[in-house]
């Protein structure tokens, strides 16, 4: 499992422009849908499903990163999207700090164990201080693909 198959070209929004959970998830959907990973006619039930599962806890984990994720049936690979928020976004987060940083992560409901494996390996990379910084901090699209590629060759990608 590794990011660079997961999230799309098209799959990393570096300054999304909404400030509210709901917003935002639409913004990393729709982005998702013009990838053509995400059927348009589905894009609704998919994020309705994301936010039920936002109502059973947030997926803002704290400093400043969520991962929200769900499953749906609609979605065939697992499939992710990267967003960056240079204004933050209110995400009721663990801590009640701003979300800079969003790894959106859906796969089909009998993928349960690679959504699991890529649940668990977003995890590992967000824990790493310095790797969420250099998110925050980089310069665009191609800086935030050369990241993610990078953790996937040296943070255990496999």
């Amino acid at each position: 499992m590794k990011l660079g198959e997961i999230i799309p070209e098209g799959g990393i929004l570096d300054d999304l422009k909404s400030t509210q959970k709901e917003d935002v998830i639409k913004e990393m959907v729709a982005a998702l849908v013009k990838t053509g990973r995400i059927e348009e006619g589905t894009s609704k039930k998919v994020i309705k499903a994301l936010m039920d599962r936002e109502e059973l806890g947030s997926t803002g984990i704290g400093a400043g990163v969520a991962v929200p994720h769900a499953k749906h049936d609609s979605i065939t690979d697992l499939v992710g999207a990267f967003g960056r928020s240079k204004k933050g976004i209110n995400f009721d987060a663990l801590d009640g700090e701003p979300v800079h940083v969003l790894f959106l992560l859906l796969s089909s409901k009998s993928a349960s164990g690679a959504h699991l494996e890529a649940l668990a390996y977003i995890s590992r990379l967000v824990r790493d201080e310095k790797f969420v910084k250099f998110l925050r901090d980089s310069k665009d699209v191609v800086g935030l693909r050369e990241l993610l590629n990078e953790a996937d060759q040296t943070l255990g990608g496999n």
